[in-house]
C-alpha cells in the first residue's frame, strides 16, 4: 500500500490550521513517452482481474510478457508460492535465450479490475466533496482520482505500513492536519481527510512547482524529490523518471504519475469500460457538535437512527466509543443524515442531562507487580490476553516490568453527569425551593416555563430545571 511516511521527515508540511498557498489548477501534463505505463495500468484497473496477473518488464514500455491465473485473496501463501514459481520459469527461460538483463527486470502485478470498479461505486458519495476541496486549493481535477490508487475509495482501509483512510495518511503526517488519537482518527473521516489531502498536495506543488513532481512526492517524499532534481540536474519528470537512481526511488515511486492518470482515465469513462456501472449517490448529511461529552447508547436511544447508521456516518470514532468504554468528545461533529429526521440540533439539545457528562470516562488501570503476568492479569479482569496486548501496544505478553501501567479494555466509572433538565412539581413544592434545589433563580424558573406568577405551579407539572445547551451546526452542506 502506498504510505506518505517519508513527507513527514521533510519538516515543511502546513501545520492543520495554517493555509496553504493556492497552486494554479491546470490540466496534468502527459508526456508521450509515458503513455505505455499509462496504457499498463488502464489494462490491470479495467481487464485484469483480482485471480490473474501479469508477467511484465518493468523499464519504460512495461512490456507483458505473460498473464496467468493465480489463486485468489486471501488465499495470500498459495498466491505468493504461483507467483514465485512463474517469476523462476520466465526468468530461466529468458536467461536461456540470452536476455539476462530483461529477466531481472521481471515482476508480477496482480490484477485490480474488481477492486477499481468497487472503487468507482463507492467514488460517488464523496465525488462532489472532493471536487470542491480539490478546486479550493487549486489543485487540478483529475486528482480526484488518487483514492482509486490509494484505498478504492474504502474510508476504513488500513494498510501494512499504518496508512488509513481514502487518502491513505500515515499517523504522523496526518497529525499535521487532522486529529488522531485512541477516540478519533479523522483519516477515516472521508470528507475531513480529503480537506487535509487536497492542503497537503497543494502544499507540495508550492515547494517544488511541478504537479507531476508533486504528485509523486505524495508518494516518494518532498524530501526524496528535491533528491532526485538535485540528482538529475532537471525538474523535468520523465527525466528523473528514466534517470534518478535512488536507492529508495522504486517501481511504486516511478509508476505512481502513470497510475494516477490511468485511474482518472477510467474514472472518466467509467461507462466505456463496465457498461453497468452505477455510482453510488451522495447521502445528504450535516454535523451537529455535541455540547457535552456523550455516550453512543444515549444517541441511539433519544435520537431516531440506528446503530450502523450512525457508525457508517461516523467511522472517524474509535472502537472504545462504541463499545461504551469511552464518551463521544465534547465538540465532535456528529455526522447524522439531513433533512430527513428533522431538526438534529434541536433533537441534540433535548437529550436528558442525566445522561450526559461533564467530563471524558476514566480508564480503568492496573499497575504490575513483581512476579505478575500478563495472563495472570487478563484472567483477574476477565479479559483475554490478545485484546489486553492491543489495547497497551504490547508485542510481547513476557516483557512486563514492576510499576508498569496497563490499561484495561474496560470501562470506567462514570463522571458527573450534566444533570436533569426538567423536574416533576410534587405536591407541597414552591418554586423557591424548587429553585434552590436545582441552583436557579427563581425569575430564571420563571423565565425557561413562561410563567406569569410563581404561585401557578401544581403538582404532576414538568417544569425545565435548566437550560438545554446551546448546538451549533457546523456544515449544512451534502458533505460536512
Amino acid at each position: 500500500m502506498l504510505t506518505l511516511r517519508r513527507i513527514l521527515q521533510t519538516g515543511l508540511l502546513l501545520a492543520a490550521a495554517g493555509p496553504a498557498a493556492a497552486a494554479p489548477s491546470a490540466s496534468l501534463p502527459v508526456p508521450a513517452a509515458l503513455e505505455p505505463a499509462i496504457a499498463f495500468w488502464e489494462r490491470i484497473y479495467t481487464d485484469v482481474g483480482v485471480g490473474e496477473g501479469v508477467i511484465h518488464d518493468t523499464d519504460g514500455q512495461m512490456r507483458i510478457i505473460a498473464r496467468i491465473d493465480v489463486p485468489r485473496p486471501p488465499q495470500w501463501q498459495a498466491r505468493r508460492d504461483e507467483i514465485e514459481a512463474a517469476l523462476a520459469r520466465h526468468r530461466k527461460a529468458l536467461n536461456a535465450a540470452g536476455s539476462p538483463a530483461l529477466a531481472e527486470r521481471l515482476r508480477f502485478q496482480g490484477g485490480l479490475r474488481e477492486r477499481f470498479r468497487e472503487g468507482l461505486v463507492r467514488s460517488g458519495r464523496w465525488r462532489s466533496h472532493i471536487r470542491t476541496a480539490l478546486a479550493e486549493r487549486g489543485v487540478p481535477a483529475a486528482l480526484a482520482a488518487l483514492p482509486h490508487v490509494e484505498s478504492s475509495f474504502n474510508p476504513r482501509a488500513r494498510s501494512h505500513a499504518g496508512a488509513a483512510g481514502l487518502w491513505q495518511f500515515t499517523a504522523g503526517t496526518g497529525r499535521r492536519f487532522l486529529r488522531i488519537d485512541p477516540l478519533i482518527d479523522e483519516r477515516l473521516d472521508p470528507w475531513r481527510s480529503t480537506t487535509a489531502a487536497a492542503a497537503l498536495l497543494a502544499h507540495n506543488y508550492a515547494e517544488i512547482g511541478h504537479w507531476p513532481l508533486a504528485i509523486t512526492a505524495y508518494n516518494h517524499g518532498l524530501n526524496g524529490m528535491r533528491r532526485a532534481v538535485r540528482a538529475v540536474g532537471s525538474t523535468h519528470y520523465m527525466e528523473i523518471r528514466e534517470h534518478y537512481e535512488g536507492a529508495r526511488f522504486g517501481f511504486s515511486s516511478k509508476n505512481f504519475y502513470p497510475a494516477l492518470i490511468a485511474a482518472a482515465r477510467v474514472d472518466r469513462d467509467a461507462r466505456r469500460y463496465f457498461p453497468d456501472l452505477e455510482r453510488e449517490a451522495p447521502a445528504p448529511v450535516m454535523r451537529v457538535e455535541l455540547p457535552h461529552y456523550t455516550p453512543v447508547d444515549t444517541l441511539l436511544t433519544e435520537l431516531a437512527i440506528d446503530r450502523g447508521t450512525l457508525q457508517r456516518l461516523n467511522p472517524a470514532l474509535g472502537p472504545s466509543v462504541w463499545d461504551g468504554r469511552k464518551f463521544i468528545p465534547r465538540g465532535y461533529g456528529l455526522v447524522l443524515p439531513r433533512a430527513d429526521q428533522g431538526d438534529w440540533a434541536a433533537a441534540v439539545a433535548r437529550l436528558p442531562g442525566d445522561r450526559l457528562y461533564q467530563d471524558q470516562r476514566p480508564s480503568q488501570v492496573h499497575r504490575v507487580q513483581a512476579g505478575q503476568t500478563l495472563s495472570g492479569i487478563a484472567m483477574r479482569y476477565d479479559v483475554d490476553v490478545p485484546t489486553l496486548m492491543a489495547a497497551n501496544g504490547l508485542a510481547d505478553p513476557r516483557r512486563l516490568r514492576a510499576g508498569q501501567r496497563l490499561d484495561l479494555p474496560l470501562a470506567g466509572s462514570d463522571p458527573r453527569s450534566v444533570g436533569r433538565r426538567q423536574y416533576e412539581v410534587r405536591p407541597g413544592d414552591t418554586l423557591g425551593g424548587i429553585a434552590v434545589r436545582h441552583d436557579v433563580g427563581t425569575d430564571q424558573l420563571m423565565r425557561l416555563n413562561e410563567l406569569d406568577h410563581p404561585d401557578r405551579i401544581q403538582a404532576g407539572q414538568q417544569l425545565i430545571v435548566s437550560r438545554a445547551a446551546s448546538v451549533a451546526v457546523v456544515d449544512m452542506a451534502d458533505e460536512p
